[in-house]
């Protein structure tokens, strides 16, 4: 075990004088990894997590890690957790809630001790059952490559040893361990994996471990190139515009492999594998259909999917009380009052509005379109228009319609900002005062 772990921290150039955290359960596999770590004369620190899951069980496996440290001079620290509070509040399983406990401790505590590295203790047979996990729920390319042995500052030394390796190391140097009952409990699924389905696996080939860790490593290699293949692909076949990400469709379905390229693009931003093959079939339907995950819209357009997040540039009704300046979310309205005279001249860049100001009521209302909005279009007169009869006139996107900002007076929209003003407060040559609306972004 010791030539294992001087192999491992040699291998992967990790300087064997770095300070580790050691996770320790109390379990065989923890045990000899601290153990190993010892005698190695490493700088470590062991820590260890009672859940509170399994009552005076739990309590006896804090216990022993305490004796265990002590006798052998490691320095140590313990941390009881509310687990079962923790998976209500956050709405996730026990086994989640105490997955996310342990780690987030222990990256405080590396960070706080300034420690390197937090060493972890699965090993071949955790591998194998990750393994079967991932491939009994369903996984990408990613979910068969397994534990990595390095993953930043996580460290998997025992990975090529075996369980029974670990219990040999265990027993020829008379180290005691603790056992956690519900590792018998058929009532998990990775518990079935290890008692039922690993044995026969290990007995249809007695090299199964062996065999799995080599097929891993090959499918670490495999996923690299795979990736490098998605990211000139995607390269190809997607642009960043205006906060939207544009992937084109016509490119995308003449790729190699149309559902790997979009999954590969779209997963990151909380879209599954059934939505991937739904946005897919689209391809041929008119533009308009929308998919959404959580805070992100992905719509059929001409050309592109555009993909764009639907909360950002969101703001609450904004009042613009007098001239001046104004923040309103991502943008800055600047209003000035002028009165007209022979040298007036109303501009016509689209991110500046002229109005008859004498029409206006103070304040002026800036807020998100709502449905049922009417305006009068400039050149329309006295002819309102649905808003959203004038976004499919006008070509808008679904970002465009859900960033759209208008301006109100009283109960009128007197600009749909950065397109049309209303034509009942336009300037006309009766016009005494004028207010000019510029909007920027800072």
């Amino acid at each position: 075990m010791i030539e294992t772990i001087k192999t491992f921290l040699k291998t992967n150039h990790i300087d064997p004088h770095a300070r580790f955290i050691i996770a320790v359960s109390g379990g065989a596999d923890s045990i000899a990894l601290l153990h190993a770590f010892k005698y190695l004369n490493a700088d470590i620190l062991a820590l260890h997590c009672n859940f509170a899951l399994r009552g005076k069980e739990s309590d006896m496996d804090e216990q022993f890690v305490k004796r265990f440290c002590t006798t052998y001079g490691i320095p140590h620290s313990v941390k009881r957790f509310d687990t079962a509070a923790t998976a209500r509040e956050r709405g996730v399983s026990l086994e989640m809630a105490a997955r996310e406990l342990r780690y987030a401790w222990f990256e405080e505590i590396r960070q706080q001790k300034r420690r390197d590295y937090i060493v972890l203790g699965h090993h071949a047979d955790d591998q194998a059952e990750t393994l079967l996990l991932n491939l009994c729920r369903g996984t990408g390319i990613k979910g068969l490559t397994g534990m990595r042995p390095v993953n930043g500052q996580l460290l998997r030394p025992l990975l090529d040893r075996s369980r029974g390796e670990i219990l040999d190391y265990i027993k020829s140097n008379q180290l005691g361990f603790r056992t956690d009952s519900t590792n018998e409990s058929l009532d998990y699924t990775r518990n079935k994996l290890r008692h039922r389905v690993l044995p026969v696996l290990k007995e249809i080939n007695p090299s199964f471990l062996r065999t799995t860790r080599e097929t891993i490593h090959i499918l670490g290699e495999v996923e690299s190139v795979y990736r490098h293949g998605i990211e000139q692909l995607k390269r190809k076949i997607t642009v960043e515009e205006e906060g939207e990400l544009l992937i084109h469709i016509r490119k995308l379905m003449a790729s190699p492999a149309p559902y790997s390229l979009l999954f590969e693009i779209v997963r990151p931003y909380g879209f599954n594998a059934t939505q991937v093959r739904d946005i897919l079939d689209s391809h041929t339907a008119i533009p308009g259909k929308q998919f959404q995950a959580g805070e992100y819209l992905l719509t059929r357009g001409r050309t592109y999917w555009r993909l764009f997040n639907v909360l950002e540039g969101d703001s609450t009704p904004a009042l613009l009380a007098d001239a001046g300046e104004y923040r309103v979310g991502p943008l800055l309205f600047r209003l000035h009052e002028q009165e007209i005279d022979d040298s007036f001249t109303i501009p016509t860049a689209r991110h500046i509005a002229c109005f008859n100001r004498d029409k206006l009521i103070y304040p002026l209302v800036a807020r998100h379109w709502r449905a049922g909005d009417r305006f009068c279009p400039l050149g329309m007169k006295w002819s309102k228009k649905k808003l959203s009869d004038f976004f499919i006139d006008q070509k808008f996107s679904a970002k465009q319609k859900k960033e759209c900002l208008i301006l109100q007076s009283g109960d009128d929209i007197i600009w749909v900002v950065g397109h049309r003003i209303d034509d009942r407060y336009k300037i006309t040559s009766t016009t005494r005062r004028a207010l000019l609306i510029t909007v920027e972004r800072p």
